[in-house]
C-alpha cells in the first residue's frame, strides 16, 4: 500500500497529466494566429495566459483533494484508495467535461458556458429550446462518461508507473515546487501587461481575452495614473442607470376605437431576412405584396428573449430583468384586455421559456396560453397550433374583437418540416451537435442551410393557412396581422452559426410585414426595429399618450425615420447605425471593452474603431438614455 507521501506523489503526477488534457482542450480557444500578426509581445502574452489558465481552473479540484486527504489522514477513518480515487476522477473529470463543453459551445455558437445558458438549462423548456436529437443527447453522455474513464486511465496509468518505476530520476528533485514558481511568475507577467493594457486601451491584448472562457482580468487604473500613466477612460463612461422600474412614465390614455381592429400576430423562431422571397416562401411574399413590408429590419436583440421582448413593450431588451423581477406583463395586453378583446396565445415551443408568462404574457390566465405536450416536432406542431388557432377564429363571440397570437417552431435548428416541405437538396438527416468539429461544420453548413430553407418553407405553408382563412372569411378588412421573425439565424457567413452568439446581420435581421386595414401596400427600405412595433400600434388601438411614455421606437405608419437601432442580449447591447455597431457590456465593468466593427461586419483596425467611437459619443449618450429612460430611482407604484 502506498504511503501518505507516495499517494501525494501519484496525485500530483496525476493532475500534471490532466492539465496536458485542459492544454490540448483549450488550444484551439486561443487565437495565436491573430496574436501573432499583432506582434512577438501579444503573441507572448497568448501563450502565457493558454499555459495558465487551464491550471486556475484545476485549482479547485487539485484543492478539494488536497483538503480531503488532510482530513482523512488525521482522522485515518478510512483508507486512501476509498476517498482519493474517486474524488480524483470525480472533480477532474467535472473539469475537463467542463473545459470541453465550453470549447464546443464555442466552436458552435461562439459563447461560453454562462447566466444565459445556466438559465437555459435551469428554466423548463429551455432544454427542449436547444432541439437537440436523441443522438445528441446520447453523445453527450457518453463523451461525459469517456472523460470519467480518461480520468480513471490517467490515474491507473500513473499508478502503475509509479508502483513500477517510482519517481521519475530525470525529473528534479523539486520539479513540482519548481512548477509552481515558474506558474506564479508567469501568470504575475501576464496579469501585469493585462493590467497596463487594459488602462491604456491596448485592445489586441484586451479583445484576445474576450475569447478565453473566464479570463479574470485585473485593473488599476487609479493606481496607474497617480504613477503617470495615462490613462484610457473613455470606453467605460457609459454605465447603465440603477433603480426601480418605472414604466409606462405615465398611466396610459386610451379612448376605445368605435371598431376596434382584430389582431393576429405570427412569429417565427430564427426567421432570417432573406428567406421571404417568391421561391421559398410564395404564399408570404404574395401577402406582403399586398402589405406594408420593412426590408431592413432589426429584432431587438439576437435571441428569442428579447426578440420577444421587444416587438411586445417596445422599449430595450435590458429591462427585460427588472420585469422579469416584478413580474410585469406588456402594456399592450392591459390595453386590450381592457377593451374586452377575446385572447388565446399558441406556442410550438414553451410559454415558460424564456419566461415569457412571467414578463410579456403574465396577465394573461393561463388557460389562454396554449402549448403542445410531448415530443412531437416543430412542424408537426405548428400543424396543429395553426389548427387550433384557426378554430378560435372560427368559434369566437363575432360581437367582439380578437387578439390571437402564435409562435412557429419549424425554423429552429435542428430545422424541422415534413417531406412535402422539401425544396433544397441534398441535406443531413440530421444534426448531432457534440461530434460536428469547427472543420465539419464548416464544410456541411450549405447542407444544414439547405435544411433550414426546407423548413422555412414549411413556415410559409403555415402562414399561408392563416392567410387563406382571413381572406375566405372576409376578416382582413377588420383585422391587422403582424408577421415577424423573433431572431435571425447565422450560417458561417461571419463564423458563427445559429444565434445568440453575436450582433451580426444574419442574426439580427428578420422579415416585418405589417398589414392594416386600408392602408396602400409599399415597401420600406430604410431602418426598421421590433421596437416600432409597439409604437405603430398603440394609437390604432386608442392610445392617447405620447410614445414615449411607453416606447422608445418610433410609429411605421409616420413619416418618422430611424437613425440607429439598439439592441441588447444576456449581457451586453449594441448600437447600429448605417456607419458603425458598437456592442457594450450591459454591466459595464474595466475588464471589458466595446467591439467595434462596421454597420457591415466587417472588422476595423484599432485606430478605425477608435475613430469611429469616439466620432459616436452623442449617439451612445442618446442610447444609454433609451437604456435608463425607465428606470426610477424611487420605486413606482
Amino acid at each position: 500500500m502506498l504511503s501518505v507521501h507516495q499517494l501525494r506523489r501519484v496525485l500530483a503526477y496525476f493532475f500534471l497529466l490532466t492539465y496536458l488534457v485542459l492544454l490540448a482542450i483549450t488550444w484551439d480557444g486561443i487565437d495565436f494566429a491573430s496574436a501573432s500578426r499583432d506582434g512577438p509581445l501579444v503573441l507572448a502574452f497568448a501563450v502565457a495566459v493558454w499555459l495558465t489558465y487551464g491550471l486556475i481552473y484545476l485549482l479547485p479540484a487539485l484543492f478539494l483533494t488536497w483538503l480531503v486527504e488532510k482530513f482523512v489522514h488525521r482522522e485515518r477513518e478510512i483508507g486512501h484508495k476509498a476517498v482519493f480515487y474517486p474524488l480524483a476522477i470525480l472533480s477532474t473529470g467535472i473539469t475537463t467535461l467542463f473545459f470541453f463543453a465550453n470549447a464546443k459551445l464555442f466552436t458552435l455558437y461562439g459563447i461560453f458556458i454562462n447566466s444565459f445558458v445556466i438559465n437555459l438549462v435551469s428554466t423548463p423548456g429551455g432544454l427542449e429550446s436547444l432541439g437537440a436529437s436523441d443522438a445528441s443527447n446520447a453523445t453527450f453522455a457518453f463523451i461525459a462518461l469517456g472523460f470519467l474513464l480518461l480520468q480513471a486511465v490517467l490515474l491507473a496509468v500513473t499508478l502503475f508507473f509509479y508502483r513500477k518505476f517510482g519517481e521519475p530520476r530525470w525529473l528534479p528533485s523539486r520539479f513540482f515546487a519548481s512548477l509552481l514558481i515558474l506558474f506564479a511568475i508567469t501568470t504575475l507577467g501576464e496579469r501585469m501587461v493585462y493590467t497596463y493594457s487594459a488602462a491604456t486601451g491596448i485592445t489586441s491584448i484586451t479583445s484576445l481575452t474576450q475569447k478565453v472562457p473566464y479570463y479574470l482580468g485585473i485593473t488599476a487604473r487609479s493606481l496607474l495614473s497617480k504613477f503617470g500613466v495615462k490613462v484610457d477612460r473613455k470606453k467605460n463612461d457609459y454605465q447603465l442607470a440603477k433603480g426601480h422600474l418605472n414604466y409606462p412614465l405615465n398611466p396610459l390614455e386610451v379612448e376605445k376605437p368605435a371598431k376596434p381592429f382584430n389582431v393576429v400576430w405570427l412569429v417565427s423562431e430564427s426567421w432570417r431576412a432573406d428567406t421571404l422571397d417568391a421561391e421559398i416562401m410564395p404564399n408570404t411574399w404574395a401577402f406582403a405584396q399586398n402589405a406594408k413590408r420593412f426590408t431592413r429590419n432589426f429584432s431587438g436583440g439576437n435571441g428569442t428573449r428579447v426578440g420577444m421582448f421587444t416587438m411586445f413593450t417596445g422599449i430595450p431588451g435590458n429591462y427585460w430583468f427588472p420585469m422579469l423581477a416584478e413580474r410585469k406583463g406588456a402594456p399592450v395586453i392591459d390595453v386590450l384586455k381592457a377593451q374586452d378583446y377575446q385572447m388565446s396565445f399558441f406556442t410550438s415551443a414553451k410559454f415558460s421559456y424564456p419566461e415569457f408568462d412571467a414578463t410579456i404574457f403574465s396577465q394573461v390566465p393561463s388557460e389562454q396560453l396554449h402549448e403542445i405536450p410531448g415530443g412531437a416536432q416543430g412542424w408537426e406542431k405548428d400543424q396543429q397550433n395553426v389548427s387550433n388557432l384557426l378554430k378560435f377564429i372560427e368559434t369566437r363571440d363575432r360581437n367582439r374583437p380578437f387578439f390571437t397570437f402564435m409562435f412557429f417552431e419549424s425554423p429552429h435548428a435542428r430545422y424541422y418540416f415534413p417531406p412535402e416541405s422539401v425544396i433544397r437538396t441534398p441535406y443531413p438527416d440530421d444534426i448531432n451537435y457534440f461530434t460536428l468539429t469547427r472543420e465539419q461544420l464548416a464544410s456541411q453548413i450549405h447542407l444544414i442551410k439547405n435544411r433550414y430553407i426546407n423548413s422555412v418553407h414549411h413556415l410559409d405553408s403555415q402562414f399561408g393557412r392563416v392567410f387563406d382563412y382571413l381572406k375566405k372569411n372576409d376578416l382582413l378588412d377588420s383585422t391587422i396581422v403582424l408577421l415577424l421573425g423573433d431572431h435571425g439565424e447565422e450560417f458561417m457567413e461571419n463564423g458563427r452559426w445559429g444565434h445568440n452568439s453575436a450582433f451580426t446581420d444574419q442574426q439580427i435581421r428578420t422579415p416585418l410585414v405589417l398589414w392594416v386595414p386600408g392602408m396602400k401596400p409599399s415597401v420600406y427600405e430604410g431602418m426598421s426595429n421590433h421596437m416600432d412595433v409597439i409604437p405603430t400600434l398603440m394609437p390604432l388601438f386608442g392610445v392617447k399618450n405620447p410614445k414615449r411614455d411607453y416606447s422608445t421606437g418610433i410609429n411605421l405608419l409616420s413619416d418618422e425615420v430611424r437613425e440607429h437601432a439598439v439592441l441588447a442580449e444576456w449581457s451586453s447591447t449594441a448600437y447600429i447605425d448605417n456607419d458603425v455597431k458598437i456592442v457594450m457590456p450591459l454591466a459595464v465593468v474595466a475588464t471589458q471593452h466595446p467591439l467595434v466593427t462596421g454597420a457591415d461586419d466587417k472588422e476595423l483596425t484599432a485606430k478605425e474603431q477608435d475613430e469611429l467611437f469616439a466620432r459616436k459619443a452623442r449617439n451612445l449618450g442618446g442610447m444609454m438614455e433609451e437604456l435608463g429612460r425607465y428606470i426610477s430611482k424611487q420605486k413606482s407604484n
